[in-house]
């Protein structure tokens, strides 16, 4: 399933949007909130690294998926935290500045943790399956990360500015996530509805489930740490809701050309479905009893 030449020109513009959008919701006070109180923010953190590769990792196995559709599933598990979340985080009444201070802690902190989980989580897969010849590319996936970190500098200096255009600038960069899911997920489907069609059931069952599992294990380890419930809402969502156009981006840039397909195909599947699942447990978790 490759991407087209238009596809692949519009996806860095999107990523560009969308990074900028998130680097405008941050201000140092952001900074200064985490700081008196970082017990949150840190609990939702150790839950994003900890709950989600674990689980595209346990998926991998236990679906018995071929090592490139794996990898492709293992690097949805170990990117930081989507957008979205803080949007239905607000839908769900939950904690909106612990949502955002988990989204800008998980992508900041991507450096060292994304590489760190690939190692660890990539080879123990490959260990297990017997396949050795996927390489991951550390380096390239750090110039990434480092080349997405200039639009969220980029959005912070446009909200000291001028807290009106960064609004602005934050709305266009949550639209420009879901065109990039759009976008890629359209062009998909219309030039390979046949080969989709011939996809094993378990592929389309490991892009289902990885998102949902993480609300559900995300939530019981906010209520198991004490967090009071706006803030379980919030480490619930932001937990199961990766950054899917980071992990196309990751997979564009530090993959050769003859892997991408097979790598795309567990991501485009999460990125298609996520959004209505994540809607689906804000309302859920809204409706949680008082004592839950």
């Amino acid at each position: 399933m490759n991407l087209s030449s238009l596809e692949i020109l519009l996806m860095p513009v999107f990523m560009f949007l969308l990074m900028m959008g998130m680097g405008s919701t941050l201000s140092p006070g952001s900074f200064r909130q985490l700081l008196k109180q970082p017990a949150p923010a840190l609990i939702g953190l150790a839950s994003q690294y900890g709950w989600m590769p674990l689980i595209a990792w346990g998926l991998a196995l236990t679906l018995n998926l071929s090592p490139p559709i794996a990898l492709g599933l293992i690097i949805m598990g170990c990117v930081s935290g989507g957008p979205i979340s803080n949007f239905f985080t607000y839908i769900a009444r939950g904690d909106l500045s612990l949502s955002v201070s988990m989204t800008v802690i998980s992508t900041l902190s991507g450096f060292l943790m994304i590489p760190l989980m690939l190692s660890i989580y990539a080879a123990s897969l490959f260990a297990a399956v017997g396949d050795g010849n996927l390489a991951i590319p550390h380096g390239k996936i750090i110039t990434t990360l480092l080349i997405i970190t200039v639009p969220v500098v980029l959005g912070m200096i446009l909200r000291s500015r001028s807290r009106i255009w960064a609004r602005r600038m934050e709305r266009g960069g949550m639209v420009a996530g879901l065109a990039i899911i759009a976008v890629i997920v359209a062009g998909v489907l219309f030039r390979h509805s046949d080969t989709l069609m011939q996809i094993n059931a378990s592929v389309y069952l490991a892009g289902l489930l990885l998102g949902p599992t993480g609300f559900v294990l995300g939530y019981l380890s906010a209520w198991a740490l004490g967090l009071v419930r706006p803030q379980r809402r919030a480490v619930s969502l932001e937990t199961g809701s990766q950054n899917t156009p980071l992990v196309l981006g990751i997979i564009l840039i530090s993959f050769p050309p003859e892997v991408q397909p097979e790598l795309m195909i567990v991501p485009l599947l999460y990125g298609v479905t996520i959004v209505p699942l994540t809607a689906l447990m804000a309302w859920l978790i809204r409706r949680i009893p008082e004592n839950g």
